[in-house]
């Protein structure tokens, strides 16, 4: 893999918090161990989840040399959101959007009338051209429903058709992040990993790294690995991990960030 074509890519789930949280555990306690420890990792573009207004707005101030885009799942654009971190210097931003996943996709708040939770659920895409390489490539990054086995499964539906039909109209190479709720044992793994309607398969760049999600409790053994980075692009699964820094019984969130390095030089793939 050629080193200037090698992007650092992460789904990060921060651990949902209003500003209102105290003490352990609370965004404001996390930031300085973001700061030393997460930004040391050198990340190209991220995928988060579980971004509230507050949180939000803190990345878009803070977050140096990155832009930070997406919306908030509610009726208003409000409540937790799924945004895009993408390095300035690296990326331009060509196309944006979200939608939601629900049988009404462009209608904000909306969400499926089956098992869903109360929670709206969304996918933010994002187009965005490598300065480096110059190739397009689409970014996807949700949060699957937490309670719902069978709004997980036209969630990931919805999203592997939304990039089926993405991928017809232009053949672009796609990156898909998220927070799956559910493990690599489970039907909407593999209906991902087994998705054929692309010219390549999405792989899952973070296979045998270990759990992600920790609970605040890495210590119990009882994590599960339910955050991924797919992709067509060509990848390094040596390279692939999780990161689980921590200090004074403070982590990055509740769950730990997964990253895997990507190439955007396809003819190596």
């Amino acid at each position: 893999m050629e080193n200037n074509s090698a992007i650092n890519v992460f789904s990060y789930n921060i651990w949902t918090d209003s500003g209102t949280r105290q003490g352990r555990g609370s965004f404001a306690a996390r930031i300085p161990l973001f700061r030393e420890k997460f930004l040391a990792y050198k990340p190209d573009l991220i995928g988060f989840q579980e971004t509230m207004p507050y949180q939000r707005q803190w990345l878009m101030d803070n977050l140096e040399g990155f832009e930070v885009v997406g919306v908030g799942r509610g009726k208003n654009y409000d409540n937790e959101s799924n945004v895009i971190a993408y390095r300035k210097d690296r990326f331009d931003l060509v196309f944006l959007e979200t939608f939601w996943l629900s049988d009404t996709p462009h209608k904000p708040g909306s969400r499926f009338s089956t098992d869903q939770s109360d929670c709206p659920r969304i996918c933010t895409t994002a187009t965005l051209r490598d300065r480096v390489s110059g190739l397009l490539f689409r970014h996807y990054n949700t949060h699957l429903d937490h309670v719902g086995a069978f709004a997980q499964a036209q969630g990931v539906s919805l999203i592997l058709n939304r990039i089926a039909n993405d991928y017809e109209i232009n053949p672009l190479p796609v990156i898909l992040t998220g927070d799956f709720n559910v493990t690599p044992d489970s039907w909407v793994y593999k209906s991902v990993v087994g998705f054929d309607g692309l010219d390549k398969p999405l792989a899952d760049a973070t296979a045998g790294i270990g759990i992600s999600f920790h609970g605040y409790h890495p210590e119990r053994g009882t994590g599960s690995k339910i955050d991924f980075v797919f992709t067509t692009l060509p990848f390094d699964p040596e390279k692939s991990f999780a990161a689980t820094d921590g200090a004074d019984g403070e982590y990055l969130s509740d769950h730990y960030p997964v990253g895997a390095v990507l190439s955007t030089d396809v003819s190596v793939g």
